[in-house]
């Protein structure tokens, strides 16, 4: 099974493409969104980015981090980015999808929020990427069966 693991920000998405019978991720990357396009422009660039990466990987089961809704910094352009993935989602072949916040995230991996920033988690060491490519990671790892 591959799942592909995502965590928007208001300029980029960083994703991951983890496969489950390796145990390996098959890809690690961010998707910049050229900041010279219009709000609109900008959304169907990261929607068929999402898609491509979809298909060119053949995605079984999605999963995208999403802002805390008790956020006191939410980002608009982030919520956006976030809804056209989960739209990009909902449209693929995958067979599933899912949008996870931090606690969900912990409940589904068995650990505490205090956890979340660890290391090393599910064997799987987090130290040699930044916070949002993390989160993708997690994000991947929480769905795996």
């Amino acid at each position: 099974m591959r799942i592909l693991g995502v965590r928007a920000a208001p300029k980029e998405a960083s994703f991951v493409v983890f496969c489950t019978e390796e145990r390996v991720f098959k890809c690690v990357d961010v998707v910049n969104i050229p900041q010279t396009l219009s709000t609109p422009e900008k959304l169907k660039y990261i929607r068929n980015s999402i898609s491509d990466i979809l298909r060119e990987y053949l995605v079984d089961t999605a999963a995208i981090r999403v802002a805390e809704s008790t956020s006191k910094n939410l980002n608009i352009d982030r919520l956006y980015i976030e809804g056209v993935i989960q739209e990009a989602f909902a449209s693929s072949n995958v067979a599933q999808y899912f949008t996870l916040r931090k606690k969900s995230i912990c409940a589904r991996l068995g650990i505490n929020t205090a956890q979340f920033n660890d290391n090393e988690i599910k064997g799987i060491r987090l130290s040699d990427y930044d916070t949002n490519t993390k989160e993708a990671i997690l994000s991947a790892l929480a769905v795996e069966k």
